[in-house]
C-alpha cells in the first residue's frame, strides 16, 4: 500500500512540475511580446515626434508665403474674400443616392460597355 502512494505522489509531483513549467514558459513568452510591443510602441512615438517638427517646419508662415509668392504665375493664388466663408447650411444640398432600379441598370451597362454580359 505504501508503495501505490509512493508512486501516486510521485505522479502528482511530475503532472504539477510539468504544469508549472508550462505555466513558466507562458509568462516568459508573454513578457518578451510585451516587451517587443512597448518597444515598437516607443519607436512609434518618436516617429510620431519627428513628424509633427516636420509639419510645424512645413507649416510656418513665412514659408508658405514664399511658395504663394514663388509659385504665384502657376497657382493664381488669391486671398480669401468674406463672401467666400460660407455657413454649413448655405452649402448645396447632398444629391440623393439613385434608385434601386436605376442602379442595376447602370451597373447592367457598365458590364455591357467592359464586353461583358450577365
Amino acid at each position: 500500500m505504501l508503495k501505490t502512494l509512493d508512486v501516486l505522489l510521485v505522479a502528482i509531483v511530475l503532472v504539477v512540475a510539468t504544469w508549472t513549467f508550462g505555466q513558466k514558459y507562458q509568462a516568459e513568452s508573454l513578457e518578451h511580446e510585451v516587451m517587443l510591443l512597448d518597444r515598437k510602441i516607443a519607436q512609434e512615438r518618436e516617429t510620431m515626434q519627428l513628424l509633427e517638427a516636420d509639419w510645424s517646419l512645413l507649416n510656418q508662415p513665412f514659408r508658405l508665403e514664399a511658395l504663394a509668392r514663388n509659385f504665384d504665375a502657376v497657382l493664381q493664388l488669391k486671398p480669401v474674400e468674406p463672401q467666400q466663408i460660407v455657413e454649413p447650411n448655405q452649402l448645396p444640398a447632398v444629391p440623393a443616392p439613385p434608385a434601386p432600379e436605376e442602379a442595376a441598370h447602370s451597373s447592367k451597362i457598365a458590364s455591357a460597355s467592359q464586353g461583358r454580359i450577365r
